[in-house]
C-alpha cells in the first residue's frame, strides 16, 4: 500500500456525492467578526507599546515598527508553526502518530476536497478527547483524543467526523486573523494580567470576587459621572467606550464562537459527516463537550449542537 505524508502537498478528485460548501460557509465571515470583537484589546496593545517605545527615542519607531511587523510573521506558514507551537503548545506528530492517523485524516481531506498539502497535523495537550484548528493552516488532536483513536475507543470515521468539522472551521475562516490579532493585543491582555496578578497578591490571594468587581464599576460610574459633570467631554467619552467594551467584549466574543461552531457542524454535515459527528459528540459529550449555561460560554451546549445535527441529516 502506498502512503502520503500528511503534510505533503497532493491533488484529489472530489469524493462522488460530495457537495462543495456554500459561499455562506467559505466566506471567511467568523474570522474577521472575531477580529472585529478584538479590536479594543488590540487598540489597548498598541497604545501601551506606542508608549513604552516612546522612551527609546531614536530606537522607539524602529521596535514598535517591528512589533508590529510580528503580525505579518505569525500570518505567514512559517511563522503559523512557530506560533501555534509556542502559544498553544502543538507539536509536530510523531513518524508513528503520523502513519496511524493519516488514513483518518486523508478520508477527512478527500470528504472535503482539500489538498494535504494546505495542512500542518498537531498534537495538542489534553487530556479531553477534542481538537482544535489555529491560524491558516493548522489542526491539532489532543492528547486524549490521539490515545482514545489509538486504544480503539474512537473509531476512525467518528475521529475523521470531528477532523471534517475542523476543517469547516477552516473554511468558515473562523481562525484567519486571530494569530495576528493574539499578537497585536498580546500587551494590552499581559498587562490586564499583570494588574489581575497584583490585585491577588494585596488580596492576601483571594481572586477578586463579586464584591470587588462592583467596586470597580462603581468607581468607573462615578469616574464617568465626574467627567460628564465638569464637561470633559473626551475623558466621559473615553472612559465609557473603555466601560463598554470591557462589557461587550466577553459577550461578543463568546457568540461569534458559539456561531461558529454551529457554522463548522453545518459544513460537517453538507460534507456527508453529520450523523458520525453527532456519535461523536454524544460519544465523547460527559468529558470534551459541555452544555452552556451562561452567554459566556465559547461553546454551544451538547442538546442543541446534537439536535442541528439530527434535523440536517433528517432534513
Amino acid at each position: 500500500m502506498t502512503t502520503t505524508t500528511l503534510t505533503a502537498g497532493s491533488t484529489r478528485t472530489p469524493r462522488a456525492g460530495c457537495t462543495a460548501p456554500g459561499p455562506w460557509l467559505a466566506g471567511g465571515h467568523f474570522g474577521a467578526w472575531r477580529a472585529v470583537v478584538m479590536l479594543p484589546a488590540i487598540i489597548g496593545g498598541m497604545l501601551l507599546m506606542s508608549a513604552l517605545t516612546a522612551g527609546l527615542r531614536a530606537w522607539g519607531t524602529p521596535t514598535f515598527l517591528l512589533w508590529l511587523a510580528g503580525a505579518a510573521v505569525v500570518s505567514t506558514r512559517w511563522g503559523e508553526r512557530l506560533a501555534v507551537r509556542t502559544a498553544y503548545g502543538f507539536r509536530p506528530l510523531s513518524g508513528r502518530e503520523c502513519q496511524l492517523l493519516e488514513p483518518v485524516c486523508e478520508t477527512a481531506l478527500a470528504r472535503c476536497d482539500r489538498p494535504s498539502g494546505e495542512l500542518d497535523w498537531y498534537v495538542q495537550p489534553g487530556r479531553q478527547p477534542n481538537a482544535r484548528v489555529a491560524g491558516r493552516h493548522s489542526i491539532a488532536v489532543t492528547d486524549g483524543a490521539l490515545e482514545s483513536f489509538l486504544a480503539g475507543r474512537l473509531p476512525a470515521d467518528l475521529l475523521s467526523a470531528v477532523l471534517t468539522h475542523e476543517l469547516g472551521h477552516h473554511a468558515t475562516g473562523a481562525t484567519r486573523f486571530a494569530l495576528a490579532a493574539g499578537w497585536l493585543a498580546a500587551p494590552g491582555r499581559l498587562a490586564f494580567r499583570v494588574v489581575l496578578r497584583l490585585t491577588v497578591l494585596t488580596s492576601g490571594g483571594r481572586r477578586p470576587g463579586r464584591a470587588s468587581c462592583a467596586v470597580v464599576a462603581v468607581g468607573g460610574g462615578i469616574a464617568i459621572a465626574q467627567a460628564v459633570q465638569h464637561r470633559h467631554w473626551t475623558s466621559a467619552g473615553l472612559l465609557a467606550a473603555i466601560a463598554a467594551a470591557l462589557l461587550a467584549t466577553p459577550l461578543l466574543d463568546s457568540a461569534v464562537s458559539r456561531a461558529s461552531e454551529h457554522a463548522a457542524d453545518r459544513y460537517a454535515g453538507s460534507m456527508g459527516a453529520g450523523p458520525d459527528l453527532a456519535r461523536a459528540l454524544a460519544m465523547i459529550g460527559g468529558a470534551g463537550v459541555h452544555q452552556q449555561r451562561r452567554l459566556l460560554d465559547r461553546h454551544p451546549g451538547l442538546d442543541d449542537r446534537l439536535a442541528r445535527l439530527t434535523a440536517g441529516s433528517t432534513g
